[in-house]
């Protein structure tokens, strides 16, 4: 797993009226607005935000956290998961991207062309999460989730992610290195990353399933063909771990 990203607090105004800077930023903040279960949490939540009582936010993929209070004798830490955009929704992502020199000038220089987001959407690859696709946890005593600590968490992510969208790319499962290679691969021709695994899971996958329409009815591991058939089904299917 890559290291995690460690993004130090982001100062904002006290009453400022801008909950995002960025088309992005404020797409993730209606995302997490809509989560919210009383309004009156998202004043509570903006307010936390701003205070300077939450700690630095640690972003793994697909995942954030932060700890609320931090040196205080009742520190708590707020987490939120984040569903993963799946291997097809990120080569189709990359497969628009390499389309356009333009796009992949914009990636690289840390910007988030919204055409290339709309293009992805169209193609099926949903790069901005909805509301259903955020699960937040907290250690506070709150009836429900999110609360005002989880909330505080993702109005911080917002403005995390106006400055740099691969926060975003990467609450989503993916690095920056990782989706640069993938597009700098299908703009030279060459297979994507993980493509030839992936391509060989599948034709393992076929080749079980044509195998079960030809599986033999027998009578359980004593019978040869019952034998046999296992035999070839496990060497086609990796054993766990």
């Amino acid at each position: 797993m890559p290291d995690p990203m460690v993004l130090t607090r982001v100062a904002r105004r006290r009453g400022a009226a801008a909950r995002s800077d960025t088309w992005w930023g404020r797409a993730l903040v209606r995302s997490a607005e809509e989560t919210a279960v009383d309004a009156g949490d998202l004043v509570a939540a903006r307010a936390l935000a701003r205070s300077g009582r939450l700690g630095a936010v640690v972003v793994l993929e697909a995942m954030a956290s932060v700890v609320v209070d931090p040196g205080s004798e009742l520190p708590l830490m707020a987490q939120l998961k984040v569903e993963r955009l799946d291997d097809d929704g990120w080569r189709t992502l990359a497969r628009e991207a390499a389309r356009e020199a333009g796009f992949t000038a914009a990636l690289e220089s840390g910007q988030l062309p919204v055409d290339l987001v709309e293009h992805a959407d169209e193609a099926g690859a949903e790069l901005l999460p909805g509301p259903a696709e955020l699960e937040t946890a907290c250690e506070c005593d709150a009836w429900a989730q999110p609360c005002v600590h989880a909330l505080g968490l993702l109005y911080q992510l917002a403005w995390h992610v106006d400055r740099d969208p691969y926060v975003l790319l990467l609450l989503r499962g993916r690095t920056r290195e990782a989706l640069l290679d993938e597009i700098g691969a299908l703009a030279a021709g060459l297979p994507t990353p993980g493509a030839e695994e992936r391509e060989e899971a599948r034709g393992r996958a076929a080749q079980v399933l044509a195998l079960a329409e030809d599986a033999p009815r027998g009578h359980g591991l004593a019978d040869p063909a019952v034998a046999a058939y296992d035999e070839a089904v496990a060497r086609l299917v990796p054993a766990p771990g």
